[in-house]
């Protein structure tokens, strides 16, 4: 592989292109497992859905990198329901290298902790870039229900929320007093050219001049 990199750079990526150089090769093996147990894929109300994955590096850069992924839905009655969610990330270096830059997680944004920016949250370089991490914690807690006045649209549904998480750099303590926690509503349809969902959330403890804000946000491709 071919690394290119700007002036504008984050330091970050210029210390590992001078400790591996622009070109580099490494082989790379990955192994996942996942157990969908839900009632349906696109409007779950009761059941779970588990993904593990594995990831081991061997040649020029040598890491491992493991996921963990749950979310479990259960009906409250018969219109509304509990959806539960969360994700691990843990990455380490293999043979005293350390991670690439391009294989930390990143948090923040819709399908994360929503009310901050998308992959915002975490160490900074003194430019305030955003650097990812090798440990990455999220969660969620929302409740479904139907949109008012069209209770008989399956594909359009409302949730209330609460989201929290953040991810660790190498050098940082897993301090979970960090984690960035927010609350808020959102709207999901099911519409025919895909799951299209917009959240409007409110940080909780956002850290001023540090954390970036974004109360509304916009995915398209990825349902409650």
């Amino acid at each position: 592989m071919k690394l290119g990199l700007f002036d504008q750079s984050p330091l970050a990526y210029k210390n590992f292109a001078t400790q591996f150089g622009a070109s580099y090769s490494y082989g790379s093996a990955s192994v996942g497992w996942a157990r969908d147990n839900r009632d349906s894929a696109l409007q779950p109300s009761r059941g779970s859905l588990t993904r593990i994955g594995l990831e081991v590096t061997g040649g020029d850069l040598q890491f491992y990198r493991a996921s963990f992924n749950e979310q479990w839905f259960h009906p409250l009655s018969r219109t509304m329901t509990l959806q539960l969610s969360g994700e691990l990330g843990y990455v380490h270096g293999l043979s005293g290298k350390p991670v690439p830059f391009f294989k930390n997680f990143y948090a923040g944004g819709p399908g994360s902790v929503r009310g901050y920016q998308a992959f915002s949250l975490g160490p900074q370089d003194a430019d305030t870039n955003v650097l990812g991490g090798t440990r990455k914690i999220t969660g969620s807690a929302e409740v479904l229900f139907p949109f008012p006045g069209a209770q008989q649209d399956k594909s359009l549904r409302l949730a209330a929320f609460i989201d929290g998480g953040q991810v660790y750099g190498a050098e940082q303590k897993l301090n979970l007093g960090e984690l960035r926690y927010s609350a808020g509503l959102g709207i999901a349809w099911n519409s025919p050219f895909g799951p299209l969902k917009l959240s409007l959330a409110q940080p909780l403890n956002e850290r001023k001049g540090f954390d970036r804000i974004e109360r509304l946000q916009l995915n398209f491709g990825t349902a409650f």
